[in-house]
């Protein structure tokens, strides 16, 4: 496989619920899923997608929101010593969330670009391979 990638949260919120940037993430699900590409995402996307959309709209479309996730062609890789020794490095350095530290961490980990919608990672270009998806409301 030529690259891997690092969806963050925020990249897998986009297709979800058909966001900017939509497009893009699809492209890289159907890349992966033809062999060309490899994608990972961290155990942190998936608590936090659940716990954001069981508080705005409830348990049940929460739980169809991790069926699809689960259904894409992404390896999920859950926390273990070196994770989380790399995530606490990051979050000491940097001015990033917890959840961030841990999918920045993955990225670094995996020689990987992290796609993401989330300035907060900004602070990471010279450490992490980064490529921004457009906001919310950009064309």
């Amino acid at each position: 496989m030529a690259e891997g990638l690092v969806l963050d949260t925020s990249a897998c919120f986009a297709l979800l619920e058909n966001e900017t940037g939509a497009e893009a993430v699809e492209a890289h699900l159907l890349d992966a899923r033809a062999g060309r590409l490899a994608i990972h995402a961290a155990f942190v996307t998936l608590t936090e997608v659940e716990y954001i959309i069981t508080q705005e709209r409830g348990a049940e479309d929460a739980e169809s929101a991790l069926s699809k996730m689960k259904a894409w062609p992404i390896q999920w890789h859950h926390s273990d010593d070196a994770l989380c020794s790399a995530a606490a490095k990051l979050k000491a350095a940097h001015r990033i969330s917890l959840a961030d530290s841990f999918v920045a961490a993955l990225a670094q980990q995996l020689d990987a670009t992290l796609i993401h919608k989330d300035p907060e990672f900004n602070t990471l270009e010279s450490v992490v391979k980064l490529t921004m998806l457009p906001p919310k409301g950009v064309a």
